[in-house]
């Protein structure tokens, strides 16, 4: 869901550009009446409002995903012995097995782990013990 969000709010603010640069046009040629002039502008304004607290509520929530996502981590790594199966991460998480694959491949890339391939229930990561003991 955040992901839409971030959308959202980039989108209010290119409106908003739009909105913004019809009120400043008008206003530098004079060719618009004040009240035409004034409602670009308060539709651009609130367009940034509106886009801002979006951009800010879907960061604010992939930012708690990551938490999240961190925690049953942590709880995977050390309850089986370093190993993070991308379907025990997808289901414990809430997340999508994609979303999961590619996190735990981004997480890989930071830390010292293995990658095993092709198991039963899909890729297994297996997080050194420098990762698990942290």
């Amino acid at each position: 869901m955040h992901r839409i969000k971030l959308l959202l709010g980039l989108l209010l603010i290119s409106f908003s550009i739009v909105y913004l640069l019809f009120g400043w046009i008008a206003y530098a040629d004079r060719s618009a009446e004040f009240l035409d002039i004034l409602v670009c502008f308060v539709f651009g304004s609130l367009h940034v409002v509106a886009g801002g607290l979006f951009l800010m509520n879907g960061m604010r929530e992939r930012k708690r995903e990551v938490e999240r996502i961190d925690l049953v981590i942590r709880h995977l790594v050390k309850t089986n012995a370093g190993r993070v199966a991308v379907a025990d991460l997808a289901m414990f998480a809430e997340i999508t097995e994609d979303d999961a694959r590619d996190y735990l491949h981004r997480r890989s890339q930071n830390d010292v782990s293995t990658i095993l391939a092709g198991s039963g229930r899909g890729d297994v990561y297996f997080f050194g013990q420098q990762f698990w003991n942290n």
